[in-house]
């Protein structure tokens, strides 16, 4: 028996993934949470297998997330099914530790097949994935250092952060949540190197990225 935690702050995503889940022989979900903390708590005492960790989620990240759960609970494997698809970030969850990463646009086959490959100390990822994975990395500048790719979203919330909008003002004007916001700029920091936003945008600069 599979017994599976899942970690999300939309009940939404819960309930869809319990019900794909709901028929199917050698796994049950066994619990749920609306955050990483909140999850973290779950894993206390309990008998799960495998976590499906979203990446947005409150008061800590999904990466972190995935770090402490690991740290605490090394037999639990840990699978991201999010809808962030950035290289960046699948690699930082695959060098945290990571044994899968879906997309939330998963089937009931593949999150399944995921799942019981995932227990059997395989790993999985969806082929969108493996093909962001597979592809070459930036190339080097002149001077021999990486190049920097953010994503598009990610120029658009950069440039909206140096013209000095708060997170808010951000996530209003592009139409998403704080939350998410919050995960870009930890994305662009990641990206570019550096530990705070005073370097981000400094870095940025240097780089010609704004």
């Amino acid at each position: 028996m599979i017994r599976v935690l899942i970690a999300d702050d939309h009940q939404i995503v819960i309930d869809g993934i319990r019900s794909m889940l709901r028929d199917e022989d050698g796994i049950v979900c066994d619990g749920w949470a609306n955050s990483g903390r909140e999850a973290l708590s779950k894993l206390q005492d309990s008998d799960i297998d495998v976590v499906l960790l979203d990446l947005n989620m409150p008061d800590m990240d999904g990466l972190e997330t995935c770090r402490q759960i690991l740290s605490q609970h090394p037999g639990i494997k840990v699978i991201a099914l999010t809808m962030l698809d950035e290289r960046s970030m699948i690699r930082a969850m695959v060098e945290a530790g990571a044994k899968g990463y879906l997309l939330k646009n998963v089937g009931h086959d593949e999150l399944v097949h995921a799942l019981k490959r995932v227990q059997a100390g395989k790993s999985h990822y969806s082929q969108e994935i493996a093909e962001i994975l597979l592809a070459p990395g930036p190339k080097e500048k002149a001077d021999g250092s990486p190049r920097v790719l953010l994503s598009s979203r990610e120029k658009q919330i950069l440039k909206l952060i140096a013209d000095e909008l708060t997170t808010s003002e951000i996530a209003v004007q592009l139409h998403i949540s704080v939350n998410t916001v919050e995960t870009h700029r930890r994305n662009i920091i990641h990206k570019l190197g550096v530990k705070n936003t005073a370097g981000m945008i400094r870095k940025a600069m240097e780089q010609g990225l704004i």
